[in-house]
């Protein structure tokens, strides 16, 4: 039973997109946050809204010193720092849940999005 679970594991990581490297490929999920607007964008551009369970790479864009990228949900809570600006890279495992992307300093800037079932086969 053990060697039956073991070989299902196997074939499982086996199964997963591999990179030139030979490691998984990570889906990257692009933020940008400006004095005026806060976005979070798949690789197609688009406003993400729901997004299945797995790991991401988060590069975070912030060219305003007065705003912040937060990120909270179940088990994240990441953040930039007000003040500071460039680029920010964070690798986290989205579980199902609701997530809040926001500004700490404006209640305006702010979006949602939903994780839900299982990684991708």
């Amino acid at each position: 039973m053990l060697r039956a679970l073991l070989a299902g594991g196997v074939l499982a990581a086996v199964s997963l997109p591999l990179a030139a490297s030979g490691s998984p490929i990570v889906p990257q999920l692009d933020a940008k946050v400006t004095a005026r607007s806060i976005a979070l964008r798949d690789a197609q551009g688009q406003r993400v809204q729901v997004l299945l369970e797995n790991t991401y790479r988060i590069v975070v864009t912030d060219s305003s010193k007065t705003r912040n990228f937060h990120l909270v949900g179940t088990g994240v809570n990441l953040r930039t720092r007000i003040s500071a600006t460039g680029t920010r890279s964070w690798t986290v495992y989205l579980r199902p849940g609701t997530y809040v992307y926001k500004s700490d300093r404006s209640a305006k800037l702010r979006g949602t999005f939903k994780v839900s079932g299982g990684p991708p086969a």
